[in-house]
């Protein structure tokens, strides 16, 4: 379908071709200047040139040419300077847009601009034998909100959880449990154990042996890891029974994470999923002479090219003892996709430190021709997280937050925060009501609070900010929603507003012309180019900047403008149509962005 900013660039466009005076090549549609009474202006510089001419004289001639069919979105043209302003009808406009996301509901915004084609969404990744920590919620909840909004766009999404399970890793964890013993227990305290077992071998490995260790050899301790290591990659029994339980566990941890995010995955597969496909990868990068065999053994690629043409430092496809990398298991994973699910696309996303990884990755995968040229394979790159005091969150350091205490520390400070409402008589919420809410309100200030910046920039866990009932944050946008519904219970004596648009009267949209109501009108009518401008860039930020922006149209709306006293019934019910709007899309923005919008704070 064809929303009402769409139709109406359209019709600025055949309008001006059908004028004869300018090339359909030389239309450029941009934002008029600020305090220009228009929608949408046309600068006249590169036609006026194409046409030898002066560009105001253009802009006025095509004025006096324009032809304004009587029921269309061309409300007015007007030249000025250089440039012709075109400006919408407001009572065809607010007709058309609110009778679009009446009709679309939770569906106002999406498009087929997709096509059906199949689009990979490769996000979350943690290792296996490893709780998740803050530093895995960036690639879950940024992957996540990808995924929606590609799914919005019309696109075949498959969302792609790629765990770590492979690699020497592995070996040490197992040497480590031969060593110490296998941990009891399960979830995530199993899960510490193994991570403490782990830390605990490295650091006989680096010679720091504690008080209740032996003296080691540690060149034979590292011996042992590396020889596990090949045991798993060789399929011995013992090595892989240890490895499925540490596979399961962790899986069953983390899904607990996953169910409290809002996230979900089509298929979930490790690196040794892809295992047994590397020897056809290796085989090939030598039969075709992108890779060579080292003297010590090593299999190894030099003087290969990105795809900006910058030579790649050079890297191995093989250790010399015969075991594999994650590049191998990445080349493989694609060849699979390809065959598999033939996609346009494959979005990966990682944080900013494997931007070399993926560069190589892709261009050994373009090398050997696994993926047909036409495949996007694209690093979604993000910054790294910070704690209150400016320093990295590290493991090494002993600051690490660990997600499932994320979560818990979130949803409880949310709950004291809505627990003083309740006290200071600020909101009227039972019991179960108010758990409901501080789950919503908590997860969606640590999901927002990612979101709303560019992926690329690093981020600080800020509670005040997160939780914050003002400016930009999930509980300001959250309680906006929440207050178009109390409005709209108020008004129809019903307590679930679950269908908007329901038990609203009919309503006249002309009647919606205030500067105010028209500020919010255009708000929702950005929604749908807000969606595909999102996924063109792979920037959820953009989602949320229009979230922020419509809150705040509302919020000047809903204060200079009586809705349930408006001065006449026929008033009152436009400008609750135009509530009932606002709610609508402020729900389904949030829900995008994987975050809930309860109906009552």
């Amino acid at each position: 379908m064809q929303y009402a900013l769409e139709q109406f660039a359209h019709e600025i466009r055949t309008a001006l071709s059908a004028t004869g005076l300018i090339d359909p090549e030389h239309i450029e549609l941009v934002e008029p200047k600020a305090n220009i009474p228009a929608d949408v202006a046309v600068p006249c510089f590169r036609a006026a040139k194409a046409n030898n001419t002066n560009p105001a004289k253009l802009a006025t001639a095509l004025a006096e040419a324009i032809v304004i069919a009587p029921d269309g979105l061309l409300g007015g043209v007007a030249a000025a300077g250089p440039f012709l302003n075109f400006a919408l009808p407001p009572a065809r406009f607010a007709a058309l847009v609110l009778g679009d996301v009446t009709h679309l509901g939770d569906q106002y915004g999406h498009t087929t601009t997709g096509d059906r084609k199949t689009v990979i969404v490769e996000y979350s990744s943690p290792n296996v034998a490893k709780r998740m920590h803050v530093g895995h919620i960036r690639s879950t909840i940024i992957g996540q909100a990808l995924a929606n909004i590609m799914a919005a766009l019309g696109y075949n999404v498959i969302a792609d959880n790629h765990l770590g399970d492979w690699g020497k890793q592995f070996g040490t964890n197992i040497a480590s449990i031969m060593r110490f013993g296998k941990p009891a227990g399960e979830g995530e305290a199993a899960l510490a154990a193994i991570e403490q077992q782990y830390q605990r071998y490295n650091r006989l490995l680096r010679g720091d042996a504690g008080v209740d260790d032996n003296e080691v050899d540690e060149a034979a301790m590292d011996d042992e890891a590396r020889r596990w290591s090949l045991l798993l990659e060789q399929g011995d029994a013992e090595a892989r029974a240890l490895w499925q339980w540490m596979r399961e566990i962790t899986l069953v941890s983390n899904q607990r994470n996953y169910d409290r995010l809002g996230v979900r995955f089509d298929t979930v597969h490790g690196e040794s999923f892809y295992n047994d496909m590397q020897a056809a990868v290796m085989q090939a990068a030598q039969e075709q002479g992108i890779a060579i065999r080292e003297e010590g053994g090593a299999l190894s690629i030099k003087g290969l090219h990105d795809a900006n043409g910058r030579e790649l430092p050079s890297f191995l496809l093989q250790r010399s003892d015969g075991g594999t990398l994650y590049l191998t298991r990445d080349v493989a994973t694609i060849e699979y996709r390809a065959d598999t699910y033939h996609p346009a696309a494959v979005l990966y996303v990682v944080e900013q430190r494997q931007e070399l990884h993926f560069r190589q990755t892709f261009a050994t995968a373009r090398a050997l021709h696994v993926v047909d040229d036409d495949v996007q394979l694209v690093h979604v790159a993000f910054g790294t997280i910070f704690g209150t005091n400016g320093e990295p969150l590290s493991t090494r350091k002993g600051n690490m937050v660990y997600l499932e205490t994320l979560l818990d520390d979130a949803e409880a400070r949310a709950l004291s925060v809505i627990q003083a409402k309740i006290a200071e008589g600020r909101t009227e919420l039972g019991h179960e009501e108010a758990q409901a809410v501080a789950r919503a309100v908590g997860i969606g200030a640590v999901v927002y609070n990612d979101l709303f910046q560019d992926p690329k920039r690093n981020i600080t866990l800020d509670w005040e900010q997160m939780l914050a009932f003002e400016g930009n944050s999930a509980p300001y946008l959250q309680y906006t929603y929440a207050r178009c519904c109390a409005m709209l219970r108020d008004a129809t004596g019903r307590n679930e507003v679950g269908a908007l648009f329901a038990h609203l009267a009919d309503w006249d949209a002309a009647l919606l012309g205030e500067p105010q109501s028209l500020a919010v009108l255009k708000q929702l009518a950005r929604f749908p180019d807000t969606i595909r401008r999102a996924g063109e860039h792979a920037a959820p930020y953009v989602i949320a900047d229009w979230l922020f922006a419509t809150a705040r149209e509302f919020a000047r709306f809903y204060r200079d403008l009586p809705v349930l006293k408006a001065p006449t019934p026929e008033l009152r019910a436009a400008r609750l149509a135009l509530v009932a709007a606002t709610a609508q899309n402020l729900r389904n923005g949030l829900r995008l962005l994987g975050i809930t919008a309860p109906e009552r704070m």
